[in-house]
């Protein structure tokens, strides 16, 4: 069986490829080395298994046929995964980002959303995507960090250029001397802003992250940056496309969203059912550290195993009716949206009421709100991450 995955055909409607592969081919070879696994109880399974983990630096060592280390961008990657390797390492990060009362979250979110929404409601019409997706999660990291969103603004593209290296297609020469001038200068930023508030500390994450300590045990400032940059990786890469995935199912399937609007207390429900449904991190990726037999395929040491979490939230084996958009899914609480087990999203609980807050405060200030040609819509040609190249709305 030989797929495509990234043909414009795949990224728009992966589900019935999906589908073949969990009856046909459930370990799939992508090649050599890499395997892609659809099956919900395989990838259960896995996300668990000691005999995975992160090693970024083996996989890009092995895909690439030589050290990458000395790479900017591929470092920045292997810093970062080897960091959430290290259970000590994960707590101070999770201390950090928890040091935020819920309540404080929403009311940073809902403020900063209605700042955006006040600058072009006049105007009858936008790209939701570009005037509110993308700003929203920059303007609430950048309030958490401190730091002025007119600083960051210009770094959306830097994010897409750092996730360059996590696509299953190598990267020729002159990609990667791209990628890695995203990466310095994106290193370069934030590492002015951590000598800033070593002098000057206040309440704000960046302080937070610097002074957060576990057993004695501090993060490095590489592992500070590292942080700082993935806050806005996945503003970027989940947040942003995770707020217009779901507005297009609203639209798509209105009984939905008229339930919703009739029953607010389903917006949880929503975000969590949009995510199974159309997740905007639809991969996830792990190394293998020991052979084993999986499904009758030999699985070596060294080979990267990518975990199709889409896949999983559409398998019939363990969602009712897995293709429908059904907010008040009673098996919802399977979804694996953010990962499972030891490696399950640090971003989660920010992200999920990021884009609740969202809709709530878009449905309110927009009641009226429609979607141009939603059935029309076209989707990032990136496999990694699942997000719409614009979201034209009027109200």
């Amino acid at each position: 069986m030989q797929l495509d995955f990234q043909s414009p055909e795949f990224i728009a409607n992966p589900y019935p490829t999906y589908a073949r592969l969990r009856e046909q081919a459930p370990v799939y070879l992508l090649e050599s080395g890499n395997w892609l696994i659809t099956r919900y109880h395989d990838i259960e399974y896995l996300l668990k298994s000691p005999r995975l983990n992160k090693d970024i630096p083996s996989m890009f060592n092995l895909r690439y046929g030589r050290d990458m280390s000395n790479e900017p961008v591929f470092r920045f990657h292997n810093n970062f995964w080897t960091m959430m390797d290290t259970p000590h390492q994960r707590k101070l990060i999770v201390k950090a980002l928890n040091a935020r009362k819920i309540s404080d979250v929403r009311a940073l979110v809902k403020n900063s959303a209605e700042q955006l929404i006040s600058k072009w409601i006049a105007c009858g019409q936008a790209d939701l995507m570009n005037v509110f997706a993308y700003p929203l999660p920059i303007q609430v990291t950048c309030d958490m960090l401190n730091i002025e969103l007119e600083q960051s603004l210009d770094f959306l593209e830097e994010i897409k250029l750092i996730l360059r290296p996590a696509e299953p297609n190598l990267l020729n020469e002159a990609e990667l001397d791209v990628s890695n001038a995203a990466a310095l200068r994106l290193d370069r930023f934030f590492r002015e802003i951590c000598q800033q508030r070593r002098k000057q500390p206040g309440d704000d994450l960046v302080s937070q992250l610097l002074a957060a300590e576990e057993d004695g045990e501090r993060l490095s400032e590489d592992d500070v940056i590292c942080n700082l940059i993935m806050l806005f990786v996945s503003g970027y890469g989940t947040t942003a496309n995770a707020l217009c995935n779901i507005l297009r199912l609203l639209f798509i399937y209105p009984d939905q969203r008229e339930l919703l609007l009739a029953k607010p207390e389903l917006f949880s429900n929503t975000v969590e059912e949009g995510l199974r449904f159309n997740s905007s991190g639809p991969l996830t990726f792990r190394t293998v550290i020991e052979p084993f037999e999986f499904n009758g395929v030999q699985i070596a040491p060294g080979d990267a195993i990518y975990l199709a979490l889409d896949s999983a939230n559409h398998d019939p084996e363990v969602f009712v009716d897995p293709d429908r958009f059904w907010i008040e899914r009673p098996d919802l609480n399977k979804s694996l949206a953010f990962g499972l087990g030891s490696h399950y999203c640090l971003g989660a609980r920010l992200g999920a009421v990021e884009v609740e807050v969202a809709l709530e405060t878009l449905f309110c200030k927009l009641p009226n709100l429609t979607i141009e040609n939603v059935d029309q819509l076209k989707w990032e040609q990136i496999w990694v991450l699942r997000g719409l190249e614009s979201l034209p709305v009027k109200w």
